[in-house]
Order: structure tokens, then sequence, then C-alpha cells
């Protein structure tokens, strides 16, 4: 596994929207964070582009990706916002990605079939962390924090969390890699190349906005494809915006989720800071990290293990 050089003062980074159209006024606000961490920023075509839904067509944003990818001068790119997109990008990547240049992919949401990529396929660690469009709604403290996180990983330093407990952890101790993201982009992954690999892994996953029934049905996909039986350790991020129905499913998300798998006996931490809620406290996939859960506390602490 490959581990993209941490940056340094003047590097240059790259900014794209390979997803959903983006507005002006939902990345710009991230040009003087960026700066004032020292960086110099290129802001790729598709940040002014719209085909339909999207930041330009499919060639359009494959082009803006590709080219930041290839280019040694960019040292990270940031992706602007997720949506729906990057999945229609993957099977062309293929035919560049020979010509990449090692360096770090940050986003989240549908970011995570971007990241899916690069962890299996090109076999690079990438950042699950906050995108600019964070920045254009409404600010809190840890979403203020998760920028810093992000700047502190950016120039070295990875990341460790203390976090409290909750009453539906498992306790337990495990060190291994981490993986994941977007729940219904792993879902739609699933039995494809791009599929993410979970096992002895500890798998993340946070969502936004679908039916009880849907995010149950995803978790049974996970449970009987065997994705579930080979982990180390389930960490549960945002679930926001989850709707129910009538006659009421029953259980809330994380009841969902905790009813999945407690057939299992791997460490599982819920509430952890990161989803589609304005926090997004970053995380190193492919890194390994050890994970400790007891009744007290949840510590999270990775480093870069060379393979």
């Amino acid at each position: 596994m490959i581990t993209p050089p941490f940056l340094q003062i003047n590097d240059t980074v790259g900014l794209i929207a390979p997803a959903y159209h983006v507005e002006p006024s939902q990345w710009e606000a991230v040009l003087p964070v960026l700066q004032a961490w020292g960086l110099q920023v290129e802001t790729g075509h598709s940040l002014r582009l719209q085909h339909h839904v999207f930041a330009g067509s499919d060639a359009q944003r494959l082009d803006d990706l590709v080219t930041m990818m290839c280019d040694p001068q960019i040292k990270a790119i940031l992706c602007a916002r997720g949506g729906y997109g990057s999945g229609r990008l993957l099977v062309n990547l293929e035919r560049y990605s020979s010509a990449f240049d090692p360096k770090w992919l940050i986003g989240y949401s549908d970011i995570t079939a971007l990241a899916s990529y690069m962890v299996n396929r090109m076999h690079w660690r990438c950042i699950h962390g906050p995108m600019p469009v964070e920045l254009a709604g409404e600010r809190s403290v840890d979403g203020d924090k998760s920028w810093d996180y992000l700047c502190n990983l950016l120039f070295g330093q990875m990341p460790a969390y203390t976090l409290p407990p909750d009453a539906l952890n498992r306790c337990g101790n495990v060190t291994a890699p981490v993986v994941g993201g977007n729940l219904s982009v792993i879902y739609s992954l699933n039995v494809t190349p791009y599929q993410w690999q979970t096992n002895g892994c500890i798998l993340f996953i946070e969502d936004v906005n679908e039916n009880l029934y849907h995010l149950d049905r995803m978790m049974t996909n996970l449970r009987i494809s065997g994705q579930l039986a080979g982990l180390k350790g389930l960490l549960v991020g945002a679930m926001n915006g989850m709707r129910d129905s009538e006659p009421s499913f029953g259980k809330t998300a994380y009841g969902i989720i905790a009813g999945h798998v407690e057939d299992y006996s791997f460490p599982v931490v819920f509430g952890f800071p990161a989803g589609h809620n304005g926090v997004n406290f970053p995380l190193v996939l492919g890194a390994h990290a050890n994970l400790n859960v007891t009744e007290q506390m949840v510590t999270f602490n990775q480093t870069i293990v060379i393979d």
C-alpha cells in the first residue's frame, strides 16, 4: 500500500468537482483556508461546468481528475462536494491510472467510489475527510476542528481521537486497516471490480436521507455477503435524515445496524464524528488504526504501517 507524500509549505493542491454540480459559493470559502495553511490552489474546470445535475459531462469531469492525478506538481486533490456521479468515472480511470502520480485524494459521501478505486485498485491510501461544500453551510466547533485535523494530517500528523462512550458500543481492542465511507456507495459497488474489501479491516460507514427499510436492506446485504463476518471492527458515523415508514419500521438507524452485528464479537463504535452533519474527523483509508473501546471511552489512533 502506497502512502502519498505529506505536504510542505508552498505545495500546490487541486480542487475539483468529480460528481454533482457545485456553485462557486459552495467552494470559494475553502480558498482562504488552504492559503492560510501555506498552500497554493489550482482550481479545476469542473468547478465551473454543469451538465444536467453533474459538474460537466462524464468526459469533462474525468479529464479534470486525470489531469490533476497525473500532474506531479499537484500534491493533493480536494473534492468540492459529493452528491452523485464519481462512480460513473471508475471504468474509464483504468485507461489512465498507470500515469498517476501518488498524492492524497480527499472527500467523502459519493467520493467513496473514488476512494475505493484508490485503495483497492491503485493500492494508495487516501483521506475520508471534510469537503469545501461544508464551509458554505452552518459552522460548528467540531466542524471547524475537522479542518484543523485535516491540516495536521496533510502535513504529516496521523489522526488520534478520544471519543465519549455510547450505550450501543461494543468493547474491544484491535489494530487493523480502515476502509469504507458512505454505506449507499459501498452497497452500490458490491459485485463489481471496485468493491470494498473488508476482510480483516475496521469498516467505517455513514449515510444520509435513506429510508430505514433501505438501510436494513444494505446491512442485510453486507451480512449475507460475508462482508461483516471478517471485520476486525466497525465505526458507525452520522446517520442523518433517516426516514421512517407507516407503519413504523420499529428501530432507529443505529438500532438496525446494532441488530445486524450482534452475532459478531468485534468492537463497535456508534457516533463516530464523521458524516453528513458538518463534522468529518479525517480517516486515512488503507492505513492501520488501533481502536480501543471501553465502557469509559473510545480511543482511535492511526499509524502508517509499511506493508
